[in-house]
């Protein structure tokens, strides 16, 4: 339960402290003097989106802490894990502040957590219900999420949504695949038409500049044999070879070489000359003796290197560049090939996927049916005493499972199920049952939204629920029925409610007045705990306002004393 609420710098509210009652704690008040900002703060508290402008003006940051305190061992533990923050007693504080910048900050018994963190800890201990719900519940999605919940099958629903997303997921990704498959086989083929041009050319690594160097000497071999003949001819086999002059030249400088050290070195130095001019003539006529033009070689040549410029225009500027690139080409061809395995494993996927989701459906459908036969009946009830006696609820379920023989189309799928859930009343003898939306009357919506709220309040694990203003649209006379529920309500569940009429507050555990003053030019509002006489004078001001007179607050006493009455009854 919420044991307190501590507000300071909050719009109107310059500082209150507000000790809650476990059971009907009731909020009162005259029109405008700031009772909704009590679920404000409440929201606020709980995670709920807020700016700067709810900080007091001339105030520098607006707080409000919660003091919870929690006997349940496993919520307890839910909010250990979403929280990281280790609860060693039954007792939390939550608290939350912001600035005049907008900046909030989070706290968990005293350690920082996020927003998201905080939002998902308050949806664990309160749940709000508004005045304007009753908008929301003419649509049929929303009809759906209120039988799920009644019937407790919330959790059931969300496993479907799961394999809904991860069907249709994977129906995109078979979609996507099979469109692209024309695409993808014509990349294929390219693929294989590149590497096999490749792979046709065998080609080497360096290759193009050899060939390049070979044509370049048979394309010039007239004039390099003619050349590297004459050079040897004049070394060699002439008249006046190089080498026999050279020869003749040593042999003259042998006979004075001894007579003279000097001589001697220029005569050696000659010797090793002659060496080296007779290794030179050797090796330019073993050059001309294996020196072969083969025309037909120089035409392969011309031809090889044509088809490397071509391989080069399409792949690269360089054989290695050609040859990176059909490796490439081969991990691309093959990427592609088993793409067309994983199409088909997608298919396998999805069938098992729908067979899943068939089943999860149909067990989905059964339970919601097994649940609207419980909750009409009860609704039926609620509405006889909400005022409506001829009253007829029901709940239609719009299910392919109920003309299909039982097979589920998975085509009709949503991602809360295969149904359509339509909220059906009759509010008089003799009219046809008709969808919700179709009715005019506010006033009968709202008594169909506290009828299921009062069944709901039985089934939800939330333990603090918060009725904002549900009794607009609803006269009076009724406020006695809507006190005796939100009464039995609270036998389970700690319940704050915002209301109006003085027959609900009668019903009060613990009654809190809200109130508007101006001081040194400055509004404020109040929230004061009322009691005994006081409290008895906030209700007959409820009955008749600043008109009462002592029959207005015998009134008030008959309801106090009527509520009281009827709560220990029931109780």
């Amino acid at each position: 339960m919420l044991q307190e609420l501590f507000i300071t710098n909050f719009v109107l509210i310059d500082k209150v402290t507000i000790k809650l009652c476990e059971r009907l704690n009731v909020f009162s008040g005259a029109t405008g003097v700031g009772k909704s900002m009590v679920i404000g703060a409440l929201n606020f508290i709980l995670g709920g989106r807020t700016t700067a402008d709810i900080v007091r003006s001339g105030k520098d940051e607006a707080t409000v802490i919660g003091k919870f305190s929690l006997k349940d061992k496993n919520l307890l533990r839910h909010i250990t894990k979403v929280s990281d923050n280790i609860i060693s007693d039954e007792e939390i504080l939550l608290q939350r502040t912001i600035d005049t910048n907008g900046r909030s900050r989070c706290r968990l018994n005293d350690m920082p957590i996020t927003v998201s963190m905080l939002k998902t800890v308050g949806e664990m201990l309160v749940s709000i219900h508004g005045q304007h719900e009753h908008e929301t519940l003419l649509n049929g999605t929303n009809q759906l999420y209120i039988l799920d919940d009644f019937g407790g099958i919330s959790k059931l629903r969300e496993g479907f949504a799961e394999a809904y997303q991860q069907f249709t997921e994977k129906t995109k990704l078979r979609d996507t695949l099979k469109s692209n498959q024309q695409e993808r086989r014509q990349t294929m083929d390219l693929y294989a038409f590149q590497i096999d041009e490749i792979d046709k050319a065998q080609l080497k690594a360096g290759e193009g500049e050899e060939l390049e160097k070979e044509k370049s000497i048979l394309s010039n071999a007239e004039k390099i044999y003619s050349t590297v003949s004459s050079c040897y001819s004049q070394l060699y086999e002439s008249s006046e070879a190089v080498v026999e002059r050279l020869k003749s030249v040593i042999r003259e400088l042998q006979s004075v070489a001894k007579l003279d050290d000097t001589l001697q070195k220029i005569f050696e130095d000659s010797c090793q000359t002659l060496y080296q001019i007779e290794d030179t003539a050797f090796s330019l006529g073993k050059y001309r003796d294996g020196f072969n033009y083969d025309p037909q070689r120089l035409e392969y040549i011309e031809e090889r290197l044509n088809t490397i410029r071509k391989l080069k225009s399409k792949y690269g500027n360089s054989v290695q560049e050609i040859l990176s690139y059909r490796d490439e080409a081969g991990l691309k061809l093959k990427r592609l090939s088993e793409e067309g395995t994983t199409a088909e494993h997608v298919d396998e996927e999805l069938l098992a996927l729908s067979d899943s989701l068939k089943q999860k459906g149909n067990e989905l459908t059964q339970k919601r049916l097994s649940t609207a036969d419980k909750l009409t009946p009860l609704i039926n009830e609620e509405l006889h005493d909400l005022g409506i006696p001829h009253g007829r609820f029901c709940v239609q379920i719009t299910s392919p499972l109920l003309h299909n023989n039982g097979d589920l189309p998975v085509a009709e799928a949503k991602s809360y199920g295969f149904e359509q859930v339509d909220f059906l009343i009759s509010p008089n003898p003799g009219e046809d049952l008709k969808p919700l939306k179709k009715i005019a009357s506010g006033g009968e919506i709202s008594r169909v939204m506290l009828a299921l709220k009062h069944q709901l309040a039985k089934v939800d694990k939330t333990p603090v629920l918060v009725f904002d203003e549900i009794d607009a649209n609803i006269g009076g006379r009724m406020g006695e029925v809507i006190g005796e529920k939100l009464s039995s309500i609270a036998k389970s569940h700690q319940v704050i409610c915002i209301t109006h009429l003085p027959q609900i507050a009668s019903y009060a555990d613990e009654h809190w007045k809200v109130n508007k003053l101006v001081k040194n030019g400055k509004t404020f509002s109040t929230i004061e705990n009322v009691s005994g006489e006081s409290r008895l004078e906030e209700i007959a001001d409820m009955i008749r306002g600043s008109e009462k007179t002592d029959i207005t607050r015998k009134q008030a006493q008959e309801m106090l004393r009527d509520a009281k009455r009827k709560a220990k009854t029931k109780g």
